[in-house]
């Protein structure tokens, strides 16, 4: 039987003013003005200072203790590889998995365990290989109760992300098959996840309720007097989710205001009775480095989990935060209202322990606390060349099994060796954000569609958010491969979305308001977004130009000045050319012509440039202006 109840779908109301106790916050380091207009951000000075709120006295009420698990952005991290954080080797989903399970012994009834989004999407091989189900599976093992979605569950779309909770197979079969259960048993019919997805801010157009369940509620028993409360947990995605991913992928949905649809969301939930709830949302911020454990270094001042954070309802005081693959804990003060608030890195690298304290007679939340842990992993620590030597001890022996599975189908073709990389190449910008391995996949990409009859293309472009791993010649996987050679599985983690190229007639003029749409406010752009360009192109760039028009000086195809009537055979993936990453630019070019997997053309590029092995190329493609 199921430990938790599900409330119903999200009801747009109008939300009254609440009047609120007086907020003390922890005696902390201050970095923002303490004014109620403006935001305040503390966090601990050392990795032992307690981070702690106190919301409202007890009244000498007897209270409960309730810890919140939480993790993110997991993305099919089955196997914990080479990943690290803070000098010590870390993460994995078994590895996870012991952590989690230890903690829900410990806590018994009173824990909750939740993820805030991403666990599935850009994932490795192993599980990507598999329908991202075998992660999916693992969380079943580690008891969540509810997740929030991420902008990486709907990488393939809503309709294979309402089959990953449902269950039922993939078109192409359940080719991860058995399936492990809680119990200890197995299905030969992926049985879709036992926690329950929550979006409250996703919209079906069609009917306007929301994807999934806007909350979720679990109920507690108090250990003074036996009376049951009530915790709800209010599931969200950042709102600028369409803007990052394939545009077919959220077909039919809107995404509403972060803020607007958490409001809603308690507002219901105190309509009936639930008095203390959570926000778990899959957008973030960042610390300044250096990152400290447990800490909040610099501040979320200007962040995106900042903005939301001060137009929230006053009675969402605690936030598990996502998306930046940040590690911190912190208060977040704004409007007069304190806020604990917490992310957890990413890969299962960080388990976030939050404790809820709860008034035993009004189920309101009197005190929050949080502590951010390693999940460590390994008998020795990382270093230059150093290989990880797993530890088995740490981790979840059903877990591990699992793991095995899934590395043990996918190894035979994981373990590939498709070339050599003659240096290490790695996604570190130049100063106006040219990467050697992006270069070198714009490269492929090219070479793929080059010929005439696949595209007859004279350039490529790629997206910066595409290109998910470096390749170094130290790294080595379990297939053994010897050092700088690069095996499927690597090239794989490299570019794990499948998407497809496509090859569209541009003109000079349209690549020149494509590359304006780089910059922040220019063309629509949020962020900035440097495109990686094949070896046929280059341009002037300076990012520091007034205006949008002025960043961007002479351009060149293959040594010749580009004409904004000249016209081009133009290639990207099929997440740009349908205007991903706010390029909406894309969308001009005609005469398109569909080709091959991105991951088939990286393969094909590294088999053309043996036995040598691909260089590493200079970053001058994107140059400054000037003679």
């Amino acid at each position: 039987m199921r430990r938790t109840s599900f409330r119903g779908w999200v009801t747009h109301v109008a939300l009254a003013a609440l009047a609120v106790a007086v907020v003390l916050a922890a005696p902390l380091a201050s970095t923002r003005s303490t004014a109620n207009d403006r935001v305040m951000i503390s966090g601990a000075r050392t990795i032992s200072d307690q981070v702690q709120v106190d919301f409202a006295k007890a009244d000498n009420h007897p209270t409960t203790d309730v810890h919140l698990l939480a993790f993110n952005d997991l993305h099919g991290t089955l196997e914990a590889a080479g990943n690290n954080i803070y000098g010590t080797f870390a993460g994995g989903a078994a590895y996870l998995a012991k952590v989690v399970e230890d903690r829900q012994t410990e806590y018994g009834n009173l824990q909750a365990t939740v993820f805030a989004g991403d666990n599935i999407g850009a994932s490795p091989l192993a599980n990507g290989l598999f329908h991202e189900e075998p992660i999916t599976i693992a969380s079943n093992l580690m008891h969540v109760d509810f997740a929030s979605v991420g902008n990486h569950e709907f990488d393939k779309g809503s309709a294979e992300l309402l089959r990953i909770q449902n269950g039922g197979c993939h078109p192409d079969g359940c080719t991860g098959a058995p399936y492990a259960l809680a119990d200890g048993g197995t299905t030969n019919t992926y049985p879709g996840a036992d926690f329950q997805y929550l979006s409250a801010n996703v919209v079906v157009d069609a009917t306007g309720e929301t994807l999934f369940p806007a909350y979720g509620v679990k109920n507690f028993v108090s250990e003074s007097k036996g009376k049951v409360f009530e915790i709800g947990f209010i599931g969200e995605v950042l709102e600028s989710t369409p803007t990052i991913v394939t545009p077919t992928g959220v077909a039919g949905l809107t995404f509403r205001d972060e803020a607007d649809a958490a409001n809603d969301a308690v507002a219901e939930l105190r309509d009936e009775g639930v008095q203390t709830s959570v926000l778990v949302i899959h957008e973030g911020g960042f610390q300044s480095s250096p990152a400290a454990l447990n800490g909040c270094a610099g501040n979320l001042a200007g962040s995106a989990i900042a903005d939301i954070a001060s137009r929230l309802d006053p009675s969402i005081k605690v936030i598990i935060s996502a998306h930046t693959h940040a590690e911190y804990r912190c208060t977040i003060t704004t409007g007069g209202v304190t806020r604990l608030i917490t992310s957890a890195s990413s890969f299962g690298r960080i388990l976030s322990d939050i404790t809820l304290t709860i008034d035993d007679r009004t189920g309101k939340l009197v005190q929050a606390a949080a502590n951010n842990i390693i999940v460590e992993n390994a008998l020795n620590t990382p270093g230059q060349g150093v290989t990880r030597i797993p530890d088995p001890t740490k981790a979840d022996p059903q877990v591990q099994a699992l793991v095995d599975q899934y590395e043990t189908a996918a190894a035979p073709l994981a373990n590939v060796v498709i070339g050599k990389i003659q240096g290490d190449l790695t996604r570190t910008p130049s100063p106006r954000g040219e990467s050697a391995l992006g270069d070198v996949i714009a490269d492929a990409q090219l070479a793929a569609t080059a010929p005439a009859n696949l595209g007859d293309a004279d350039l490529a472009f790629m997206n910066p958010g595409g290109i998910r791993n470096d390749l170094r010649v130290s790294d080595i996987s379990s297939g053994g491969e010897a050092p700088g050679e690069v095996t499927y599985g690597e090239a794989f983690t490299v570019q794990p979305f499948g998407n497809s190229l496509v090859t569209k007639t541009m003109t000079g003029a349209m690549i020149r308001s494509l590359l304006e749409q780089q910059f922040p406010g220019c063309g629509g752009q949020t962020v900035q977004r440097t495109l990686q360009i094949s070896s046929t192109f280059s341009y002037e760039q300076d990012p520091a130009a007034a205006t949008c028009a002025d960043r961007i000086g002479d351009m060149w195809v293959n040594g010749t000045p580009v004409a904004p009537g000249d016209s081009f055979r133009v290639t990207m993936n099929n997440f740009l050319a349908t205007g991903g990453d706010g390029f909406t630019e894309f969308n001009q070019g005609t005469n398109a012509l569909g080709g091959a997997q991105d991951i088939d053309a990286l393969v094909a590029y590294f088999g053309a440039n043996q036995p040598a092995g691909i260089a590493v190329p200079p970053l001058n493609r994107i140059v400054p202006f000037g003679p």
